[in-house]
C-alpha cells in the first residue's frame, strides 16, 4: 500500500460535485472539518453537518491519477526490460479542513490533500463500518422530501408562535429535537430527511429512490446524491 498526499478525481464534474459538498458544510460551520478517505477507484470524504448526522460524498477517481503513476513506478523499479508487476494500492485517510480541501480542488479534478488538522474533532474518530450493511428498504425521493419541508414549516411556525420572553435557545431546540427525531421510515427519522435535503442529495427527480441500509446501531440513507449516516440510541457519537 502506498499513501499518497494528492489525488485525482475522474473529471471536472466530480470537481464540481465535491466543491458543492464543501460549500455547504462550510455555510453551517466555518471551520468545518472532513475525513477523506480513498480507497481503489473512490474517495469518501466525510462531514459533520449540525444535525447530529453525519454526510458521506462518494467520487470517481481518475485511473491514470497517483494509483496507476505509482504503479507505473514499481514496474520501472524492477529493473529495465522486466516483466514483473507489482501490485500497488494506493490509499489515503486524512481529516482536513473543509475550507482547505475546498481551495486545493482543481477545475480538472486534481487534489493535493491540505496538511491534516491536529486535535482533529471526536467524530473523524468514530466512522460507521465500511461493510456489513443490508438493505432494509426503499422510499421515494419525493416522500424524504415532503418529510423535510412538513418539518422545517411545522418548525418555523412554532418557533414563531414562542412569546418574546420565553424565546430561548432551550425552548427552540426542545422544538426542533421533538420534530426532527419522529419515525420517519425503516427506523430512520425525520432528522435524516432534513439532512439530506439541507445538503442537496436528494437532486431534482422526485420520482427517484433512496435506498435505507443498517449495520448494528448504524443506518444510512442512500440518496441520489449523497448518503446520510445516524446512529439509533443514545446520541451519534454514542
Amino acid at each position: 500500500m502506498s499513501t499518497v498526499s494528492a489525488l485525482r478525481l475522474a473529471g471536472a464534474d466530480e470537481a464540481a460535485d465535491l466543491g458543492g459538498y464543501l460549500t455547504r458544510l462550510l455555510r453551517f460551520d466555518k471551520a468545518a472539518a472532513v475525513r477523506v478517505v480513498a480507497s481503489g477507484s473512490a474517495v469518501g470524504v466525510w462531514g459533520q453537518p449540525p444535525f447530529d448526522v453525519l454526510t458521506l460524498r462518494t467520487l470517481a477517481l481518475d485511473p491514470a491519477g497517483p494509483a496507476a503513476e505509482a504503479e507505473a513506478e514499481a514496474v520501472a523499479g524492477s529493473g529495465a526490460g522486466s516483466e514483473v508487476r507489482t501490485s500497488v494500492s494506493v490509499e489515503a485517510d486524512v481529516t482536513v479542513s473543509a475550507g482547505d480541501l475546498l481551495h486545493a480542488i482543481a477545475d480538472d479534478g486534481a487534489l493535493p490533500l491540505p496538511r491534516p488538522l491536529a486535535g482533529a474533532t471526536a467524530w473523524t474518530g468514530f466512522l460507521p463500518p465500511r461493510t456489513g450493511w443490508r438493505t432494509v428498504g426503499e422510499l421515494p425521493v419525493a416522500e424524504v422530501e415532503t418529510a423535510a419541508l412538513g418539518g422545517i414549516a411545522e418548525f418555523k411556525a412554532r418557533a414563531e408562535a414562542i412569546a418574546d420572553k420565553e424565546r430561548t435557545r432551550a425552548a427552540v431546540d426542545r422544538i426542533a429535537a421533538e420534530i426532527w427525531d419522529r419515525p420517519l421510515t425503516f427506523g430512520l427519522t425525520v432528522r435524516a430527511a432534513h439532512a439530506a435535503r439541507a445538503m442537496a442529495f436528494l437532486g431534482q427527480a422526485q420520482s427517484a429512490s433512496a435506498v435505507v441500509r443498517s449495520s448494528g446501531r448504524w443506518l444510512r440513507l442512500d440518496a441520489p446524491f449523497g448518503t446520510v449516516v445516524l446512529r439509533t440510541g443514545s446520541g451519534l457519537l454514542a
